[in-house]
């Protein structure tokens, strides 16, 4: 079994399987997975610039308020706020190994595996498979 890959992989990886898709004829699909792999990308460079309180960085991170409050003091971790109320971008939280997914293509909101969306556009009911009716 490989190894699943990072939500920063995936856009590559689904641009890879689009030109796939294109070498076979089927442009449609690889349309869809290009388009996702540009609003993937596009989301992860927004989601890695949002701006985390300490409390909500903590949270995320597995680290305590005062120990990523003393990484920025020591300037580990560049402080995105102002020095009364510092911020940290999310592209910089750092995370516990302890706290890192074993799967992490699986989303904890509702589950829904990367691999399904693969199956998804494959057979979708714009796809030749479903073409046999």
């Amino acid at each position: 079994m490989h190894d699943q890959p990072t939500a920063a992989e995936l856009p590559d990886d689904w641009r890879t399987l689009a030109a796939q898709q294109r070498r076979l004829g089927a442009d449609a699909q690889a349309r869809i997975l290009e388009f996702c792999a540009d609003e993937l990308a596009a989301a992860l460079r927004r989601g890695g610039d949002e701006l985390l309180s300490l409390a909500r960085a903590a949270k995320e991170s597995g680290y305590s308020v005062d120990h990523l409050s003393r990484l920025v003091r020591e300037g580990t971790i560049p402080n995105s706020g102002r020095p009364s109320k510092p911020l940290i971008r999310r592209a910089d939280l750092p995370v516990k190994r302890s706290r890192c997914k074993e799967n992490p293509c699986v989303s904890t909101k509702n589950a829904y595996i990367t691999g399904r969306l693969f199956r998804d556009i494959i057979h979708s009911k714009y796809g030749d498979d479903d073409a046999q009716d």
